[in-house]
């Protein structure tokens, strides 16, 4: 019996205009109202979900959503940390320098702000553009602070630049970081073991629920590691193809209530229309 759902965001639960529909909204109040525990997981901050959370009306203390791609599970209302992991300062400088060779731009997420390394000269970093709930800083190359905790840091710059870099980041990278795309335009690097899985996972620790007891919706490749680990797997219809490969269950799009046709299936076994 499925006791916690997991979401995804973007191309998940919110339409392409970013909003939830009422579908959704009143599907998942259904399966809060009949006792099944609903988590937001992204690589968003608690703070660029809040408007998220009060149209579910679960910005409550006894609701918790899985932040910067398993980084962070936090309680809704008041913050307060469940689960974190971070990298160090000196991890993100070493990102940053070979990072620079390649003129790919770097920005590092701390849980307040976002922190800009220098950029490239003819490829700035284009975050801000996407990611504009938190405030943006630079950072003073002369004085950084070893004990600053970053949650990820993003490469996000034009897509036909990263596909021409990617392939020259060196394996160490991917070797002692967790790396994915969360868009194609976007690189997030957190530090190792860390993603919606294991986010995910500690969330269902922390309600002493199995992986069987879980369910999973997303659709792009930094949903992978929760699809995998789940008891219940769900792709959206406009997921990747190599990520509905993974799934137990191809539910309808983001623009068509696939969330909520989702947990009607899986939570209230209605047959698909």
């Amino acid at each position: 019996m499925i006791e916690l759902i997991a979401i995804d965001l973007d191309g998940t639960l919110l339409r392409n205009d970013k909003t939830i529909s009422e579908g959704n909204r009143e599907m998942i109040r259904k399966a809060i109202d009949n006792g099944v525990d609903v988590a937001i997981c992204t690589g968003r901050p608690l703070e660029a979900i809040q408007k998220f959370l009060d149209t579910l009306e679960t910005n409550t203390d006894d609701h918790y959503s899985i932040t910067y791609n398993g980084g962070l599970v936090v309680q809704n209302k008041t913050g307060k940390v469940a689960s974190q992991v971070t990298m160090s300062m000196a991890e993100a400088k070493a990102l940053y320098e070979v990072m620079a060779s390649l003129e790919l731009p770097l920005e590092a997420v701390l849980i307040d702000a976002v922190y800009q390394f220098p950029f490239p000269e003819n490829h700035p970093g284009l975050y801000q553009q996407t990611m504009n709930f938190l405030p943006f800083k630079q950072f003073d190359m002369d004085n950084l602070d070893p004990e600053t905790a970053i949650f990820k840091v993003v490469i996000n710059t034009e897509t036909d630049h990263l596909m021409r870099m990617i392939d020259q980041i060196p394996n160490w990278v991917y070797e002692d970081f967790e790396v994915m795309r969360s868009h194609p335009f976007q690189l997030e690097i957190m530090p190792k073991g860390i993603d919606k899985g294991t986010g995910v996972s500690h969330l269902a620790d922390i309600l002493e629920l199995t992986k069987d007891q879980v369910m999973v919706i997303g659709d792009e490749e930094n949903d992978l590691a929760m699809l995998k680990w789940a008891g219940t797997s769900v792709v959206m219809e406009n997921g990747r193809p190599d990520v509905k490969a993974f799934a137990d269950y191809i539910t309808d799009s983001n623009e068509n209530d696939g969330v909520a046709k989702a947990i009607d299936h899986f939570v209230f076994f209605e047959t698909d229309n």
